[in-house]
């Protein structure tokens, strides 16, 4: 199968997603051309900006670089002349690239990476987007993006196996207890005890209210984004990773609202080989691991839950390798075998 592969358009977070589907669609044996949608961004954004320091009267703004950027991706269709076009996200695709695709006659599959926090948005796409077949990444988002008899799949998050796999610890990357991810107010609250703890902790990430008010704000907040190869190691060498859902706000919409499937960070804390300390707010979770994770329900049980743990080495390290066990099947190259690839030859 010939495959455009649409990355989403920065080069953090779902472009892990991305650069995990196209290197599987690839050991796969299928024909598959990336469209790095944040290097024209990048571009057409560097370019007009210059074009507006010359030419102040006729200064572009953020839609236009989108416009310009999305444009490309079907150069590179009537270039490569795809089976189907695979967009990532989608989010900050413009709409033209959508219209201009569909008028190739060519069918469009979504990859969702933002369900259920922006399910709203992303059935809007779904619904003007000229979508063949949209692959949801929480299983109870299905039904709702599913309206009006629009084909949705549900894609259970992955991780790569080359990046995500059980290794000896590194002594310069060990802790006690590990935890990197967005710093949303609700994790900080969470974690705000641990800093004081006597264990050895370590909380990183990015802060969503941080004030960015030009570029060095913007790329202090990016330094705090650790590369996923990176945190392996760190998963690899503690002794509790703490996994913290995202929670739901009244403005996001989920089946009973709240959100079922776990998240990727589920998938790769396991394939690392490591005990997962999780919230019980997924009942996916269960689904998947069994009592192989423990859970914590608020800040006191997380607490109470670290230090039995990390006086319990044998039950730690057993429930892990039953945890590692249950991901063996979980990889991006079998997600895409088993699911994605089906779904494709549907539409093609």
């Amino acid at each position: 199968m010939r495959i455009l592969l649409v990355y989403p358009g920065h080069k953090f977070s779902t472009v892990d997603v991305a650069c995990g589907y196209e290197k599987a669609l690839r050991a796969l044996g299928h024909d598959v051309k990336a469209f790095n949608y944040h290097n024209a961004i990048a571009f057409y954004a560097a370019a007009l900006a210059l074009w507006g320091e010359q030419n102040p009267d006729l200064r572009r703004g953020l839609d236009d670089v989108s416009i310009m950027a999305s444009e490309h991706v079907v150069i590179d269709a009537v270039d490569f002349v795809p089976d189907v076009v695979l967009i990532v996200c989608g989010h900050a695709l413009h709409r033209r690239a959508y219209d201009l695709i569909h008028r190739l006659c060519l069918p469009i599959a979504l990859l969702l990476t933002e369900s259920p926090y922006n399910d709203e948005l992303q059935a809007k796409i779904i619904e003007k987007g000229h979508i063949a077949v949209a692959f949801a990444n929480d299983k109870g988002s299905v039904p709702l993006l599913s309206k009006e008899g629009k084909r949705v799949v549900y894609l259970p998050h992955s991780y790569d196996a080359e990046i995500h796999r059980s290794r000896q610890a590194s002594a310069s990357f060990k802790t006690d207890v590990f935890f990197q991810g967005t710093l949303f107010p609700e994790r900080r609250e969470l974690f705000s005890p641990l800093q004081n703890s006597s264990y050895n902790v370590y909380i990183g990430g990015p802060d969503p209210d941080m004030p960015v008010e030009d570029e060095d704000d913007f790329e202090e907040m990016m330094s705090q984004i650790m590369d996923n190869r990176e945190m392996a190691f760190y998963y690899a060498a503690t002794k509790i990773a703490v996994n913290h859902h995202r929670t739901l706000n009244d403005k996001q919409q989920s089946v009973n609202g709240r959100a079922y499937s776990i998240g990727p960070r589920a998938y790769e804390i396991a394939a690392c080989g490591a005990f997962q300390l999780c919230d019980d707010t997924r009942p996916e979770l269960r689904d998947v691991f069994g009592e192989s994770v423990a859970t914590y329900h608020d800040g006191g049980d997380l607490a109470e839950k670290i230090d039995y743990y990390l006086t319990h080495e044998d039950e730690r390290q057993m429930m892990a390798h039953d945890a590692y066990m249950r991901v063996q099947d979980c990889t991006f190259e079998r997600r895409a075998s088993d699911i994605l690839i089906p779904a494709l030859m549907e539409v093609i």
